[in-house]
């Protein structure tokens, strides 16, 4: 296929033309002879006349052809060789995504088999003067050579993360900010359409390979305790993702052992029940009947069991309060003791503080709390009406009427309007709002009693935090821990900071100063790795910048490295121009001593 670096020449071949015009205009009757004594001439001046014609149409095929190839030089016409083929030192990033869909299985062999096929093709043709990044599911690009590159690719596996492929395009373009030109970024990819992000343009030319077909998929996308810390029993609230048109087998296993099973449909919600006497902490599994992308059938979740906690009211915490603990009494979620307490002022041990009916008492409270050690303290008192800014024990937008401003440093677990409404120094745990419906919906709504529960048997005695993490991606660390257990030994953390989670899904747990355990980081897959419907050429343009583009395996063959594999013709034009021109003067020359004047 022959293609033209400067194609807006070949206009010129307009003037091709030229040689036919001057050869009609220049056309000429032979006057009419009447004399018969020289109608003998006639036939000889017929024959003159086909042997000049002759002449004179080589002659303008051949100034046709001057021209034409003259024209065709200029515009510097390529054609792809069979062939070796040479190209200009190239500045390459080669993006591999082997994020986790790329673990899909096609016709009994992964989706990242195919691509690496296609990206050790693109290493076949680099030249030793390239210069060559690679950039994989870390997102990180890595500077290589051809054969480190080549075998980082042969021991490739599908990684348990997501790959952004819009940010991975644009710290493509940025390692090659320094580079000069030809650069070029190419993306060996599923294509995913959640993956493919919207950002600043890239200025850098990106050749995208046209994706392979996926299948459909059914995945785990979330899996969340309910309650969060168990007494006997508890359930699990899966959400099915996918686009799977036959519903899936669901599995919930409790320290490997089943516990639950039910069917569900790709999009639902299903519960799962189980049943855990034994305190402490238990690593949960959901499961989904595999199919043909096996790293998202599956999600962790950690339960936190413990007995029924000891509780006791004093003073005038109010009569929800009081009858909400009761009635946890009597359900057997709480006992009657001294563990924890809740009052409207300080106690001994473990304590929920409620705010004090009386403002007049405040001051003294605040004393109290200086006293403690605590860094909180009760602020002025705001009157108006606000929500909860997130879902909190089941309850959506639960309304705030009443609230102290709460002052001081430490652990906040609930917020109103983004500033705290429940906060937590040590064993002091401290409320901004009384739990009456003067001063929050809470106390009157469904959500009021494991409000209670949780509050009592999880944040007042510490009884373990779970973290959410995406494999590989930043997480925060459990409250109070200082040692996060990893499959290669423990690693030293400082509680309520962040890390990267482990790449490896998985129950991590983490422990405190005095050696117990304090908490989970509960890590697994991204579920929009598990969306496999595909971005076309208008999403990645947009996406991207109209330099990216999504070709077919031919187009890209053409397109990559540039001139790679291109033979350019001008040099044979020109000769080919010049042995016409010699042609046509030899003809001319040689012709016109042949005519008698």
């Amino acid at each position: 296929m022959i293609g033209f670096l400067n194609p807006l020449l070949l206009v010129g071949l307009a003037l091709a033309g030229l040689p036919p015009l001057l050869h009609l205009l220049g056309r000429r009757q032979p006057p009419t002879v009447e004399f018969p004594a020289l109608r003998y001439l006639s036939a000889a001046e017929r024959e003159h006349s086909r042997r000049l014609k002759l002449r004179n149409l080589l002659l303008m095929l051949l100034r046709i052809a001057v021209i034409a190839l003259v024209v065709l030089a200029a515009a510097r016409p390529v054609v792809r060789t069979r062939t070796g083929g040479s190209h200009p030192p190239t500045a390459l990033v080669l993006i591999i995504d082997n994020s986790l869909s790329s673990g899909a299985v096609v016709g009994g062999r992964t989706v990242l088999d195919s691509l690496r096929r296609r990206a050790l093709h693109v290493l076949e043709r680099a030249a030793p003067d390239d210069r060559l990044w690679m950039i994989v599911a870390d997102g990180i690009p890595e500077r290589v050579t051809v054969n480190a590159a080549r075998s980082r690719l042969e021991a490739l596996t599908p990684w348990p993360v997501r790959l952004d492929l819009g940010d991975a395009v644009r710290v493509a373009a940025a390692a090659l900010a320094e580079a000069g030109p030809p650069r070029e970024i190419v993306v060996v990819s599923d294509l995913q359409s959640s993956a493919v992000t919207l950002g600043a343009p890239v200025a850098v030319p990106v050749l995208a390979l046209a994706p392979p077909e996926l299948p459909e998929n059914a995945s785990v996308d979330a899996v969340q305790p309910e309650p969060a810390v168990w007494t006997r029993s508890g359930e699990v609230v899966v959400e099915i993702g996918g686009d799977a048109t036959q519903p899936r087998a669901v599995r919930l296993l409790l320290d490997g052992v089943e516990s639950d099973r039910t069917v569900a449909h790709a999009e639902s919600r299903v519960v799962l029940r189980g049943v855990l006497r034994r305190p402490g902490w238990t690593v949960g599994e959901v499961r989904l009947d595999p199919d043909e992308l096996r790293a998202d059938d599956a999600r962790f979740v950690a339960v936190r069991v413990t007995g029924p906690v000891g509780v006791r009211v004093t003073g005038e915490v109010g009569r929800f309060v009081r009858e909400g603990v009761g009635v946890l009494v009597e359900g057997g979620a709480l006992v009657e003791g001294d563990e924890v307490r809740l009052s409207d002022g300080l106690a001994p041990g473990p304590v929920v503080v409620i705010p004090p009916a009386d403002p007049a008492l405040v001051g003294a409270l605040n004393r109290a709390l200086e006293g403690r050690g605590t860094a909180w303290r009760l602020g002025a008192l705001a009157d108006g009406e606000w929500t909860l800014d997130q879902e909190a024990w089941g309850a959506a937008s639960v309304p705030v009427y009443r609230r102290f401003v709460l002052v001081g440093e430490g652990d906040v677990l609930a917020t109103v309007a983004g500033e705290p409404w429940l906060v937590r120094d040590g064993d002091v745990t401290l409320l901004a709002s009384r739990l009456e419906p003067a001063w929050t919906g809470l106390a009157a709504s469904a959500a009021f009693l494991p409000f209670l529960e949780d509050l009592v048997s999880r944040v007042a005695l510490r009884q373990g935090e779970t973290v959410e993490a995406t494999a590989g991606a930043p997480a925060s660390i459990p409250i109070g821990a200082t040692v996060l257990l990893l499959p290669g030994g423990p690693v030293p953390v400082s509680g309520g900071g962040s890390l990267s989670a482990p790449s490896e899904p998985g129950v991590y747990f983490t422990i405190g100063a005095a050696g117990d355990t304090v908490g989970a980081m509960v890590v697994n897959h991204d579920h929009r790795e598990s969306r496999l419907a595909q971005a076309d050429a208008g999403q990645v343009q947009a996406a991207l910048g109209d330099g990216a583009r999504v070709l077919s395996d031919a187009a890209f063959e053409r397109e990559l490295f540039g001139a790679a594999r291109r033979a350019e013709l001008t040099t044979l034009l020109l000769i080919a121009a010049l042995l016409a021109a010699l042609a046509e003067l030899i003809l001319a020359t040689a012709t016109a001593r042949a005519v008698p004047p």
